[in-house]
């Protein structure tokens, strides 16, 4: 019998020992506190731009509801796709919650990292939330469908913005490479406007956009079938996009057909970067008491009808993307070896879109 009361009171000791150090960490999460205090918002890209709009209007609400609604001010650092503000941000952040950055895409692919040389591991960062990449869809003439999967027949021409191939635009490499499709690519339109004019000419046959209003335009002239998308995650799912029909997530379409093991790789990270939407972060020395702050912080700034009505105006496709999902795809991301970007870059070069 003493020897049952003894075990019996060293698990209550124990028990009461686990709930005094979780009360303890709930009374710590609470105790952060930014009264009187401002908070600098690092944001690597030019004012006025989407990343820009987005951190201006998370901040503002993230601070009402942060504890004792701290000022904010808003730091552009643009240069080499948001790389040169990130370079020395997280030595020099303040580690206890006065120092946040609002980043995208390009500062966390490993690819754009390798070109800019970046200094700094964005899987490292504490992330808050963000907003996901929402689904891509790939429009094409539909009088050029039957010629797609047809290489007797005149290749069809695929445009695309810029001179690097990103997002939802990979859909057509992989599908040349292992669909089958017959494509010629012609790249170096300045903007997705100018993309969609040429394909409305005729001048390409087809190109991805992201836009509701581009597709909406384009599905409207009754000349255009959108034959795939990227899908979007929400909830740690891939979904369809509503916008586009039954069009299928490309990933359903050619998963299976890649055997190789270093071109699954090469795809699996074409999947992870352009789920990649935009992100919130504190630096990596942050503690997790005002991590914890700032998420609560976050849920209610989307929880806030106010917020959301605004967003809207600015961008009424956004997504929301919270801590777990971000903090997912930017881990896979910091693993993508370089023999996977080796096999990526060939196949580029094979298809003519070599660096």
């Amino acid at each position: 019998m003493q020897r049952f009361v003894s075990v019996f009171a060293i698990w209550t000791a124990a028990l009461l020992s686990l709930a005094g150090e979780s009360a303890a960490r709930r009374a710590a999460a609470q105790d952060a506190n930014f009264a009187d205090k401002t908070i600098t918002m690092t944001i690597g890209f030019a004012g006025g731009g989407g990343v820009d709009l987005y951190g201006r209007a998370l901040g503002k609400y993230l601070t009402r509801n942060l504890p004792g609604n701290p000022s904010l001010v808003v730091l552009n650092q643009p240069g080499a796709g948001g790389v040169i503000a990130l370079n020395d941000w997280p030595r020099r952040a303040d580690p206890n919650g006065l120092s946040v950055t609002v980043g995208a895409q390009s500062q966390t692919d490993p690819d754009a990292l390798k070109t800019t040389q970046a200094r700094f591991d964005p899987a490292a960062f504490k992330m808050i939330g963000g907003l996901g990449a929402y689904s891509q869809g790939l429009a094409i003439r539909t009088e050029a469908l039957d010629r797609l999967a047809d290489k007797s027949a005149a290749p069809v021409v695929m445009g695309m913005v810029g001179s690097t191939l990103r997002g939802g635009t990979y859909q057509a490499l992989w599908g040349a490479s292992f669909l089958g499709w017959n494509v010629r690519w012609v790249r170096g339109y300045p903007s997705t406007s100018e993309a969609r004019q040429a394909l409305e000419r005729g001048e390409i046959e087809m190109a991805t956009f992201g836009a509701t209003k581009d597709f909406e335009y384009l599905l409207n002239t009754g000349k255009f079938t959108i034959i795939s998308q990227t899908g979007q995650v929400q909830d740690g799912k891939r979904v369809k996009r509503a916008l586009f029909g039954d069009a299928p997530i490309f990933s359903d379409l050619v998963r299976d057909k890649i055997e190789a093991p270093l071109a699954r790789r090469a795809f699996t990270y074409w999947e992870d970067v352009s789920q990649i939407g935009m992100w919130a972060a504190l630096p990596p020395t942050a503690p997790e008491r005002i991590v914890e702050t700032y998420v609560r912080a976050f849920e209610a700034v989307n929880n806030d009808p106010k917020f959301q009505e605004e967003y809207t105006r600015i961008d009424p496709d956004w997504i929301l993307a919270r801590k777990p999902d971000i903090e997912k795809l930017v881990a896979a991301l910091g693993k993508v070896s370089r023999e996977t970007m080796q096999y990526l870059d060939a196949e580029l070069t094979r298809q003519g879109l070599g660096q």
